[in-house]
């Protein structure tokens, strides 16, 4: 009996991943002239030395995983790969999962928009893969296949309670704080003549040695538009002001001042007013995040273990 399971969104995303990589396996020779061969079997199927080799070069090319001088390691867990994808290929077929052509066409335009290709330019990459059109389409028809198979078979055994939500957001607080702020005041100069600019700084340091407030030190001195209020700046939060001055915001206590340092825009004396710690975000705004990072794991995981299960009951052979 066949069956029907709508793609989703995240699973068209995988679906144009995986084809697109289809794309990118090289059908000439990688070693030089070699005779096929069967590298391993996995039940009744078989996989060879040129699906190996191609699939290494995805590897190396796509993902820079280093060849040289562990070569052999990287093709063993290629090949564990390739031997996985044959057990859910197997399994996927064995349940009856239909496709329907409507989602070969979606994902065909996934690839093309995600990897901004026109159709001209997909048709070329598929002949110079020695491949048809319709080739290329059952390809995607198989690829489509076992994702929903894995979604199939995995998701309806994954259940994220709401308390698990409550414990993921008491014990990881701190990722879900909004940034902190700080108020600071300025002493800012634009001078470019470093012996008048050198001047000015000495004497807001000799200023600050005889213990005159800061706010009326740049009051009298700073060249910034906040000099009339004693260069306070108010609250910024992080990653709203210069990457400089919060630098040295950071590295200060409240009430110290800092010393002059420069940045593109001019040179800068400045005082941690006050320091405020980020709030947490409330648990219902992050409610939704939480679960798709819950459930991702869990997915993850049974997928891990139903692949376990799996090689235990089949019948693996590798002949590396």
């Amino acid at each position: 009996m066949k069956h029907s399971y709508e793609v989703t969104s995240g699973m068209r995303r995988s679906v144009c991943y995986m084809v697109f990589l289809l794309l990118l396996i090289r059908t000439d020779p990688l070693y030089g002239e070699v005779i096929d061969r069967i590298v391993a079997i996995v039940n009744d199927s078989v996989i060879t030395l040129s699906e190996l080799n191609s699939a290494s070069m995805v590897a190396r090319e796509r993902f820079g995983m280093n060849m040289d001088g562990m070569e052999e390691d990287t093709r063993t867990r290629v090949l564990e790969t390739l031997i996985e994808q044959k057990l859910v290929k197997q399994a996927s077929e064995k349940a009856g999962i239909d496709v329907s052509e409507k989602e070969i066409d979606n994902a065909i335009e996934d690839v093309k928009k995600q990897n901004r290709i026109s159709h001209e330019e997909l048709l070329s990459a598929i002949r110079s893969r020695g491949l048809t059109y319709e080739e290329y389409r059952e390809q995607i028809r198989e690829q489509i296949r076992q994702v929903k198979f894995i979604t199939k078979e995995i998701r309806s055994k994954v259940s994220i309670q709401p308390e698990d939500i409550e414990d993921y957001y008491i014990q990881h607080i701190d990722e879900f704080r909004q940034p902190a702020s700080y108020r600071i005041r300025v002493i800012y100069f634009g001078d470019t003549d470093r012996k008048l600019l050198k001047k000015k700084i000495g004497a807001v340091l000799d200023g600050i040695e005889r213990g005159e407030d800061f706010s009326t030190l740049a009051s009298r001195y700073s060249e910034g538009p906040t000099a009339s209020s004693g260069g306070d700046l108010g609250y910024i939060k992080e990653g709203e002001m210069d990457e400089t001055i919060e630098e040295v915001a950071k590295g200060l206590d409240i009430g110290e001042i800092s010393e002059p340092f420069t940045t593109h825009a001019g040179t800068y004396i400045i005082q941690l007013v006050d320091r405020r710690e980020g709030d947490a975000v409330p648990l219902e705004e992050v409610r939704d995040e939480i679960y798709d990072r819950l459930f991702e794991e869990a997915m993850r995981t049974r997928y891990r273990t139903w692949l376990e299960e799996m090689k235990k009951n089949s019948y693996i052979e590798r002949r590396l």
